[in-house]
């Protein structure tokens, strides 16, 4: 029902997936051990406040998290996992609030501190909360933060590519082209262009270019500069017109999202 409610895309949606969990809570303090809330219960509360992108989701999505710790620390099996973080951080990135990026990237330090801390493998970081923390910073929309989204969103990126056990991917490229797009000025096409190239080469180098990647692309350079970073394969050339050794690790017809269960799964060390 909770997870039904979170992709129903109703305005109640996290009113009633809340009342769901106290009403699990209720019975479960009957006596009804079995639908006792449990971290995927609260994991799917959170989901559905990311969802709902209504003002407060995300500061409402981080106070869960907070209780849910405090529980944990007091010896309930409640236990914030890498999902829930993750989960946290795609409220920020879907906020649009002020600090949304800042808050996204704490949340992934205060991961690897505990994971560094206790050794605790369900904590650390995966690439999707690195690219949660990345599109955070590409949908910001205070002018105000764009220099330090700016900054925030290459930090993670680099920090990603120095792993072993995860890797940036197509998904994490087409979110580091919108933050290009988004947060550097129209007007400097040099700048723009600059990003642009470095990360359109390092995404062929990996072989991670799929339409999605080429559709941010065009809209971080002029449509001269696409051309000569495509090798003049046509301005409207889809990614299975592109050099074979450029997608060969893509997948050609999804958006590139990391797969579950994937490499991306781990990954340790502090930043």
């Amino acid at each position: 029902m909770l997870d039904s409610w979170a992709r129903s895309g109703d305005k109640r949606a996290p009113y009633r997936a809340e009342q769901i969990l106290n009403h699990m809570e209720e019975l479960s303090r009957s006596g009804y051990g079995g639908v006792a809330p449990d971290t995927y219960t609260y994991n799917t509360l959170i989901n559905c406040l990311a969802k709902s992108q209504e003002r407060g989701a995300a500061s409402r999505a981080e106070q869960i998290l907070v209780v849910m710790t405090q529980r944990y620390q007091a010896g309930d099996t409640i236990k914030p996992n890498c999902r829930t973080y993750t989960s946290v951080i795609d409220a920020h990135a879907k906020s649009g609030e002020a600090g949304a990026a800042r808050r996204a990237e704490h949340l992934l330090n205060t991961m690897l501190e505990l994971n560094q801390q206790t050794g605790d493998y369900e904590i650390a970081p995966n690439a999707h909360t690195a690219n949660a923390v990345m599109n955070a910073c590409a949908f910001t929309k205070i002018e105000a933060d764009r220099p330090e989204a700016l900054s925030i969103a290459f930090r993670v990126f680099e920090w990603l590519s120095t792993q072993t056990t995860m890797h940036p991917d197509a998904y994490t490229y087409t979110i580091l082209l919108s933050v290009c797009s988004n947060l550097l000025p129209r007007q400097d096409r040099g700048s723009r262009y600059a990003y642009a190239q470095n990360l359109f080469q390092r995404c062929c180098n990996e072989g991670y270019v799929n339409d999605y990647v080429l559709r941010k692309l065009k809209q971080c350079v002029t449509e001269e500069e696409y051309l000569h970073l495509t090798d003049y394969r046509g301005f409207n050339a889809s990614a299975s017109q592109m050099h074979p050794s450029w997608t060969r690790n893509a997948k050609l017809n999804s958006g590139g999202r990391p797969r579950r269960g994937g490499r991306g799964d781990g990954g340790r060390g502090r930043r």
